[in-house]
């Protein structure tokens, strides 16, 4: 009877073994891989409502959009040299005398599309809501002065539909990620200066694929087919 039991149980074993070895290479593979995604809005002023585009004296800010995959964790959002209003944070411009700003306070409103489900939100979306100082600075011009610490978000999207389309990938699963502003100086008459940022520690556990659950549910069906056959005979 023993060895009956054993027969029938060894092939469950082995595929249930076999499916997670599967599941934990396909883990390991997607673990730094996280879409991240989202938009922005800015405002100055204490208890103002972030706006797409707000302007203080000589001083604007206009809000963008931004999205990216990670790469061993880490996505840099924007360029300080980049194209304004474009994968970064939003811009600012000054044309006026950076004097006038000095105690100033501007709220940006970060809401991140992807990944969804984000812990905190009753909704798909998240926003995340950070204050920066106006202050003068030594070369003509002004500083937003952010609070740099990373801040960490922690995920559970599991409505989402993958896509091999590049610079589409949708995150898949439960994870987390830090997220953190950097400084900028603006100064009068220069070129319109992005506002900048960065992702790191991004990683997920990815969601198994229908197809490892397939095989899961065929080795079920086969192995339980098998003890049908074998107590069959037996009687």
């Amino acid at each position: 009877m023993r060895n009956s039991l054993f027969s029938i149980l060894k092939p469950l074993a082995l595929s249930i073994g076999a499916i997670a070895v599967m599941g934990l290479g396909q883990g390991v593979v997607r673990a730094d891989e996280v879409f991240i995604s989202g938009n922005t809005a800015g405002c100055f002023g204490t208890g103002c409502v972030p706006v797409g585009s707000s302007t203080l004296f000589g001083l604007t800010y206009n809000s963008s959009t931004f999205n990216g995959t990670t790469a061993g964790g880490f996505l840099g959002i924007g360029n300080v040299a980049g194209t304004p209003n474009l994968d970064n944070l939003g811009s600012f411009t000054l044309t006026g005398d950076p004097a006038s700003y000095a105690g100033q306070t501007f709220t940006l409103r970060v809401t991140f599309t992807d990944p969804q489900m984000i812990v905190g939100s009753n909704s798909a979306t998240f926003s995340a809501t950070l204050m920066g100082t106006v202050i003068s600075n030594d070369i003509g011009g002004v500083t937003l002065d952010f609070n740099n610490e990373p801040i960490t978000f922690t995920f559970n999207d599991t409505t989402c539909t993958a896509t091999t389309i590049p610079g589409q990938q949708t995150t898949c699963g439960a994870g987390s990620f830090r997220f953190r502003v950097n400084d900028v100086s603006v100064t009068a008459g220069r070129p319109t200066v992005s506002l900048t940022g960065d992702v790191r520690g991004a990683q997920q556990t990815a969601i198994p694929e229908p197809t490892s659950m397939l095989l899961l549910g065929t080795g079920l069906v086969g192995v339980a087919g098998a003890a049908r056959r074998r107590f069959s005979g037996r009687s």
